[in-house]
């Protein structure tokens, strides 16, 4: 059986969005790893307006990514609580805002510790991009 290059077209165009500016665009995946120093398992819940991912328990090292097509608007956010055994409850944190990440990464890989999630920063080859927490989903 040989494919077209019309189902060849059709294949890209499910797989990736287009841009404002009429240009493909291509999936952004996001994987987050638990990186608790006491080897503590994180729980972890994100979503975007649209999408519930659910609630995940990440033990040590673990990780849990997934993948999404940016918003045609620019306007994709997906965020995250976190908890973890001695956290005194949840943390928050933004983990994709297009306005911060679209430029940066389409393979955004985070690693999440008591102080803060880290970005990988290809550029270094090291997750030295740190933030902290907010301190609620506001």
């Amino acid at each position: 059986m040989t494919v077209t290059a019309a189902a060849w077209m059709i294949l890209a165009m499910l797989t990736m969005g287009w841009s404002a500016e009429g240009q493909i665009v291509k999936t952004t995946d996001v994987t987050v790893t638990n990186w608790l120093s006491k080897g503590q398992d994180l729980t972890m819940h994100c979503k975007s307006k649209e999408d519930d991912l659910g609630e995940r328990v990440l033990h040590k090292l673990g990780n849990f990514s997934w993948h999404f097509i940016p918003n045609f608007f620019g306007r994709t956010l997906f965020f995250c609580s976190f908890s973890w055994d001695g956290s005194g409850g949840n943390r928050y944190f933004d983990i994709y805002v297009e306005k911060r990440d679209k430029d940066r990464c389409t393979d955004c890989k985070w690693i999440v510790s008591e102080v803060g999630p880290c970005w990988y920063n290809a550029t270094s080859a090291a997750y030295d991009v740190c933030y902290g927490y907010k301190s609620s989903l506001l």
